[in-house]
């Protein structure tokens, strides 16, 4: 349960980093526009996974 919530506190951080850099980072207005969709893709990715893993219920709290 705590390795969940560990692993599931990073993945939301890494959400939030990769889609705070899409939105507010100088270095992306050149990168191509495969590259930004990417990093929005990872950051959509990565926080539903975070969420899933702190909302899962692991058979010992059933």
């Amino acid at each position: 349960m705590t390795r969940d919530r560990i692993v599931a506190g990073l993945l939301l951080v890494i959400a939030l980093l990769s889609l705070a850099a899409s939105k507010a980072a100088p270095f992306l207005d050149d990168a191509p526009t495969a590259a930004r969709t990417a990093i929005v893709i990872l950051g959509v990715v990565c926080g539903l996974g975070g969420v899933w893993l702190w909302l899962r219920q692991t058979p010992e709290q059933q």
